[in-house]
C-alpha cells in the first residue's frame, strides 16, 4: 500500500491522483488510496473476480471496477470526506456526518453533481462583468521593458518602533528575497535603500547596485526568534510584548514579483518565463493607495465578516499580535477585491452553481490573507495553514487574489480546481503500478449521488445519508452497517473548530438563511471530540466523547462487521486514550498496519521528528469469552512483529523514524493487549491498560 500512498502523498500527487480532494482545504486529510484499500479489504470477499485476499493481488485488484453495491459504510467523523468519496466510487451506500458545518458543506459539494461546463461559463460571466475592475489593482510596470505587467505577489514586512529611541524597525529576519528560477543566483534586498537586485549568492558579501552598500543578505537581521533589535541604539525587545502594548504592527510593501507577457514572448533572458522581482515604484504605491481609498469608501457595503476571533489554542498567537477580528487577517486591498468577488457570487441565481462558487471562494481565502508567507527557495506562496495553526508572519505576502497567469492563490485557479474535481467525480480513475511504472486506469462513470438525511430514504433510493451534528446518536437501526471506516481526531493534534472558523465566518454570510447549521456566529465546539485546554477538555473528556461515538458505531454495526480507523500521535497518553476508548465501546483490535499518512510535502511534517505513518486499526465486536494470555508472552510477540514490520518497510525503501517505530510498537501493543483484555495476566494479577502502556520503553529496546 505504501508504494501507492508514496506517490499520492506529494503535493502534486494529491491533485494528480484525486482532484476531488483539492476542491477545499481540510486539515490532516488522509490519502484516498489508503482509504480505497481499507474499503476493499474490509468489504470484498472471494466472490469478486481477481480477488484472493492476498497482498500480491492488490495491484491488479486495486484498479478494477469493483461494485460493492448493497454494502453500507459508516463514517461518524467524516472530516474532509475521504471515506465518503472512496465508498461511493465502489458503489456502497454511505452514512456519514460531522459536527463541523464547514466539513458538512465541503463534503456535500464533493458529492453533489454539476456540469463542469456550467461552472466555466459562470466564471466567464464573472470575468466579463468585474474582471477588468479587479485586475486594475494588480498591475505593475516591468523592470526590463517598462511595459505594463501583472503583479503576482506583493512582499511586506512588519514595522516596529523602538520603545527606547522611537526609531522604526523593519521586522526582517534577513534580506534574501528569492532564489533565481534558474538556481544560479539570488534576488536580495538592500537594507539601506531597499533596492531589489540580483546577487551571485545571498550567503556571501554583496554590494547594492544602487547605493553601493555592502552586506551579507542572509546575515543582516533586525528580528530573530521572538525579538527585534533597534539598529540605532541596540535596544532589544520581544515582538509579542510590543504587539500587546500597541496593537497590530503596520505593514510596509518592499518588493513585487511580476509576470511580463511582453518579455516572456520576446524570451528576454533577464526574466525566466517572463517572471521577475522589483522594488515598488510610485505607480505601485499609488495603486495600493487607490485600493485603500476605495475600500474606505465602500468597505462597509461589502459582504465581509465582522466576527471576533475567539480565544483558543491556535488563535492565541493571533490575539497576542493584536488581531481581534477575522477580517484583521486581511489587508484593505484583499478585503476590497475579495468583497467584490463575494458580492458577485451572492447574486448568482442558480443555487447549486452559487454553492460551488462559494466553495471556490472559501478555498481561495487560505492564500489571500496577510498570514501567508513566501517560500524563497522554491518561489511560491505558502498558505495560512502551512502548519495546523494561525502563525502571524513578520514578512507576509499578498497574492494577486483574482486572476494571474503565474503563481498561486488566484480565485480563478480555485474555480478551476472545482471544475477538475467534478470532472473526476463524473469520470473517476485510479493510478496503479503495472510492474514498470504508474499508469492511469479509468473506472466506470458513476451516476450522480443523491444526498438525504433519513435512513429509510437511503435504503429506498439514495446513496448518501449526510448529517451535520454529533454522531453519539444516529437515527439508524441496529446492525445495518457492514463497515465503520473513519479518521477520528488525533487527540489534540489539530484544533478543527478553531481553524475552520477562518472559513466559516465567510461562508456563514451566504449560508445562514439557507441552512440552520450556519446560524451560529462560530463553529459549534461544545461536543467536539478533542483535547483542548481552552475548551476545558483533557484526556477524560476525549475518552468520554470518543467512546460515545464508538459505542454508537458498535450498535449500528453488524455482528460480523468491522471498525477501521487511523491514528497517530507522539504522546503516550493519547494512545492510552484510544485503547481505553476501544475497550470501553465493546471492541478489540484484530490487526494494525503502518501506512503513509498525510502529504509528504506537508509543512506540518517539515523540520519536526513527526510521525509519517498512520497506524490503521482493524477492530471487531468483543465476544463474551476471552482467552487468558501471559503479559510476558504478549510482549515477546510485540517485539517479533515490529521487527518483521520494520524489515518489510525497509525492503520497500521506507525508513521509519524513531517516533514512527514508537507508534508501531504502541499500535501492536494495543492490538495484542486488546485481544485478551481483561484477561492479560502477570502471574495471578490482571495487567491494566495503563500498566501495559508503561512497558513501551522496555519494548522499544533492541529494535
Amino acid at each position: 500500500m505504501n508504494k501507492i500512498a508514496e506517490k499520492e502523498s506529494t503535493g502534486f500527487g494529491r491533485r494528480h491522483y484525486r482532484p476531488v480532494y483539492v476542491m477545499h482545504k481540510w486539515w490532516a486529510r488522509r490519502l484516498g488510496s489508503v482509504f480505497r484499500t481499507i474499503l476493499l479489504y474490509s468489504l470484498a470477499d472471494d466472490s469478486f473476480e481477481g480477488w484472493n485476499g492476498k497482498p500480491n493481488s492488490l495491484w491488479e485488484f486495486y484498479s478494477k471496477d469493483v461494485n460493492l453495491s448493497g454494502k453500507v459504510v459508516l463514517d461518524p467523523m467524516m472530516g474532509g470526506g475521504t471515506t465518503v468519496i472512496e465508498a461511493l466510487k465502489l458503489g456502497c451506500k454511505v452514512i456519514a456526518g460531522d459536527l463541523n458545518p464547514v466539513s458538512w458543506f465541503l463534503v456535500k459539494k464533493q458529492v453533489e453533481d454539476i456540469d463542469p461546463e456550467l461552472i466555466a461559463q459562470t466564471l466567464e460571466k464573472l470575468d466579463d462583468e468585474i474582471g477588468t475592475e479587479l485586475r486594475r489593482y494588480y498591475q505593475t510596470t516591468c523592470s526590463e521593458c517598462e511595459e505594463t505587467a501583472e503583479a503576482i505577489y506583493y512582499f511586506y514586512h512588519k514595522v516596529g518602533s523602538c520603545s527606547k529611541c522611537a526609531k522604526e524597525v523593519p521586522l526582517m529576519r534577513n534580506f534574501f528575497l528569492a532564489k533565481s528560477p534558474m538556481g544560479s543566483s539570488d534576488f536580495v534586498v538592500c537594507p539601506q535603500c531597499w533596492n531589489v537586485f540580483e546577487s551571485k549568492n545571498a550567503k556571501n558579501s554583496t554590494t547594492c547596485s544602487k547605493c553601493h552598500q555592502k552586506f551579507i543578505p542572509t546575515e543582516v537581521s533586525f528580528s530573530r526568534g521572538r525579538r527585534f533589535t533597534c539598529s540605532d541604539c541596540g535596544h532589544s525587545e520581544k515582538i509579542v510584548d510590543v504587539a500587546r502594548k500597541f496593537g497590530r504592527y503596520r505593514e510596509r510593501m518592499y518588493a513585487i514579483e511580476f509576470y511580463c507577457k511582453n518579455c516572456d514572448n520576446s524570451k528576454n533572458k533577464n526574466l525566466v518565463n517572463g517572471r521577475g522581482y522589483k522594488a515598488p515604484d510610485e505607480f505601485d504605491r499609488r495603486t495600493l493607495e487607490k485600493a485603500i481609498e476605495e475600500f474606505q469608501n465602500i468597505g462597509k457595503d461589502l459582504p465581509i465578516p465582522d466576527t471576533l476571533i475567539p480565544l483558543g489554542v491556535e488563535t492565541k498567537r493571533a490575539l497576542n499580535h493584536g488581531y481581534r477580528k477575522f477580517s484583521d487577517m486581511f489587508s484593505p486591498r484583499q478585503l476590497l477585491n475579495l468583497g467584490k468577488i463575494y458580492r458577485w457570487i451572492l447574486g448568482i441565481e442558480d443555487w447549486n452553481v452559487k454553492e460551488f462558487f462559494l466553495l471556490s471562494f472559501s478555498n481561495s481565502l487560505k492564500y489571500n490573507n496577510m498570514f501567508a508567507k513566501y517560500n524563497a527557495t522554491r518561489g511560491f506562496i505558502t498558505d495560512i495553514f502551512r502548519t495546523h495553526s494561525f502563525s502571524p508572519s513578520m514578512s507576509p505576502v499578498e497574492a494577486n487574489c483574482y486572476d494571474t497567469v503565474k503563481g498561486r492563490g488566484a480565485f480563478t485557479a480555485f474555480v478551476n480546481l472545482v471544475i477538475e474535481g467534478k470532472e473526476y467525480c463524473r469520470q473517476p480513475f485510479e493510478r496503479v503500478h503495472d510492474g514498470k511504472s504508474m499508469k492511469k486506469v479509468k473506472l466506470q462513470p458513476r451516476k450522480p449521488s443523491k444526498i438525504i438525511e433519513d435512513y429509510q430514504k437511503l435504503v429506498r433510493n439514495a446513496d448518501v445519508m449526510l448529517r451535520c451534528g454529533s454522531s453519539e446518536h444516529l437515527e439508524v437501526p441496529d446492525g445495518v452497517v457492514d463497515a465503520v471506516v473513519t479518521d477520528p481526531p488525533y487527540y489534540g493534534n489539530v484544533m478543527y473548530s478553531e481553524l475552520s472558523n477562518f472559513f466559516y465566518v465567510w461562508l456563514q454570510i451566504a449560508l445562514k438563511d439557507q441552512y440552520a447549521i450556519f446560524k451560529d456566529p462560530l463553529v459549534p465546539a461544545e461536543d467536539e471530540v478533542i483535547e483542548n485546554r481552552h475548551q476545558g477538555k483533557g484526556k477524560v473528556e476525549f475518552i468520554h466523547s470518543l467512546t460515545k461515538v464508538f459505542t454508537e458505531a458498535n450498535r449500528v454495526l453488524s455482528n460480523d462487521g468491522i471498525l477501521v480507523f487511523t491514528f497517530h500521535h507522539k504522546k503516550q497518553e493519547a494512545w492510552g486514550a484510544i485503547l481505553r476508548t476501544i475497550l470501553d465501546s465493546g471492541f478489540y483490535i484484530t490487526a494494525t498496519y503502518p501506512v503513509r499518512s498525510e502529504m509528504k510535502a506537508s509543512t506540518h511534517l517539515h523540520d519536526l521528528e513527526n510521525i509519517v505513518y498512520d497506524m490503521i486499526f482493524v477492530c471487531r465486536k468483543r465476544g463474551k469469552d476471552v482467552v487468558p494470555k501471559s503479559w510476558n508472552s504478549i510482549k515477546k510477540s510485540i517485539k517479533r512483529s515490529i521487527a518483521r514490520t520494520i524489515t518489510r518497510l525497509q525492503s520497500n525503501g521506507e525508513t521509519p523514524s524513531s517516533v514512527d517505530t514508537f507508534a508501531m510498537v504502541l499500535g501492536k501493543c494495543l492490538e495484542l493487549y486488546s485481544k485478551h483484555y481483561p484477561m492479560v495476566m502477570d502471574g495471578d494479577k490482571k495487567v491494566s491498560p495503563e500498566v501495559a502502556l508503561e512497558s513501551i520503553d522496555e519494548l522499544l529496546g533492541g529494535l
